[in-house]
C-alpha cells in the first residue's frame, strides 16, 4: 500500500508539473511587467518628491517624527576581516507602534533596504506558532513546515497590510526550525515577494546584499532558489560583494525585506542548547525582484517539477527535511 501511496504521489507530481508551469509562465510575465511600471511610479513620486520640497505652494511630504529609527540592530561581524573587505551596513529597527509605515514603504521597502520592527518595550510582536515543532529533528537537517494558507498571524498580518494595503500572501507561510547551522545564501525563486521574516525564538545572524549587488552575483539553480554555492556554514562570499547589510536579529522582531530581489543568508545561533524558530511570510511585491527569477520560473522545467514536489509534499505530508546545504 506504500507502495502504491508512493506512486501515485509522484505521478500526481508529474501531472501538476504542467499546470504549475503554465501558472509560472504568467506569474514571470507579470512580474516583469509590473517591476517596470512600479519602477517608473517610484521614480516619478521622487521627481514630486523633490518639487513639492523646494516648492511653499505645494504640499509638502515629509513624514513624521515616525521617520526616526528606535535603534540600530547589532552587526555581527567576523573575528577577522581582511582589509578588502567592505564594513556591513547597519539595519535600522523601528517600533511598530509608533513608525511612520507610509515613510518605511516609499523609503525603505520599495527600495530594497532592510528594516528590522520590534517593540522598544520589549513586549511581543506576535503569538504566532508553529502547527508542529521540530526541536529533536536531525543534526544538519532543516525542518520547513507549512502553515495554513490563510492561518491568522496575530500582529503579523496587521503590519503587513500597513506597509502593503493591497497585497496579498504568494505562498503558504513557512516555518524554520531544527537542528542546523545554515542554509544558502540564496534569493527565492517564485511570485515576486516581500518577506515578513518572524523570528519567534532565538537568534540568527542575518546577511542581506542589496538590489544592485545581488544582480552582479553568479548565481547556481537550487530546489526553490539561486544561490551562492558551497555558502552553507560559512561567509566566505562575503569578500566578493561591494556592500551588505548584517544584523543579529533577535526574537520577537520581524525583519522586512526583498526575499526575490536580495540575496539573503540566515546563520542560527544556538545558545544554551536552544534552537532557532522562525517563521518566513512572503507576500506579493513585485518590483525589485531579481531577473533570473523570471527566467527560471518562465523557462526552467527542472524548476518548474521542483515546484510541483514542493507544493505536493507540503500538502501531503506539511512538512519537508531538507539538508542544509541543500536549502
Amino acid at each position: 500500500s506504500k507502495t502504491a501511496c508512493g506512486l501515485g504521489i509522484a505521478l500526481g507530481k508529474l501531472t501538476l508539473t504542467p499546470v504549475v508551469g503554465a501558472g509560472l509562465i504568467g506569474i514571470a510575465a507579470v512580474d516583469a511587467i509590473s517591476t517596470g511600471v512600479v519602477g517608473t511610479k517610484i521614480k516619478a513620486r521622487e521627481v514630486m518628491y523633490k518639487v513639492s520640497k523646494n516648492d511653499p505652494d505645494m504640499e509638502s511630504s515629509v513624514a513624521s517624527d515616525g521617520t526616526a529609527s528606535t535603534s540600530i540592530g547589532d552587526i555581527r561581524e567576523s573575528v577577522i576581516r581582511p582589509a578588502d573587505r567592505p564594513a556591513a551596513m547597519p539595519i535600522e529597527i523601528f517600533d511598530p507602534d509608533t513608525c511612520d509605515y507610509k515613510h518605511l514603504s516609499r523609503n525603505y521597502l520599495d527600495k530594497g533596504v532592510p528594516f528590522i520592527l520590534k517593540r522598544s518595550d520589549g513586549e511581543p510582536i506576535s503569538n504566532a506558532s508553529p502547527p508542529k515543532t521540530a526541536d529533536d529533528g536531525p543534526e544538519g537537517y532543516i525542518s520547513v513546515v507549512a502553515d495554513n494558507m490563510n492561518v491568522k498571524l496575530h500582529g503579523i498580518d496587521d503590519i503587513v497590510k500597513k506597509l502593503l494595503p493591497f497585497t496579498f500572501r504568494a505562498h503558504w507561510p513557512l516555518w524554520f526550525q531544527g537542528n542546523y547551522k545554515s542554509g544558502l545564501a540564496h534569493v527565492d525563486l517564485g511570485p515576486g515577494t516581500c518577506n515578513f521574516y518572524f523570528l519567534k525564538r532565538g537568534k540568527k545572524d542575518v546577511v542581506i546584499a542589496p538590489f544592485e549587488v545581488t544582480r552582479k552575483l553568479t548565481l547556481a539553480t537550487g530546489i526553490d532558489n539561486v544561490h551562492i554555492p558551497g555558502s552553507s556554514n560559512n561567509h566566505d562570499y562575503l569578500s566578493e560583494l561591494d556592500a551588505y547589510y548584517r544584523v543579529l536579529l533577535e526574537e520577537q522582531s520581524i525583519l522586512v525585506f526583498n526575499n526575490s530581489g536580495c540575496l539573503h543568508h540566515f546563520t542560527n545561533i544556538v545558545e544554551e542548547g536552544v534552537t532557532p524558530i522562525a517563521l518566513s511570510n512572503r507576500c506579493k511585491h513585485a518590483y525589485g525582484s531579481d531577473p533570473r527569477v523570471w527566467l527560471n520560473i518562465a523557462g526552467n522545467l527542472k524548476v518548474w517539477y521542483s515546484m510541483a514536489d514542493h507544493a505536493v509534499d507540503l500538502q501531503t505530508q506539511g512538512e519537508q527535511m531538507r539538508k542544509q546545504e541543500k536549502d
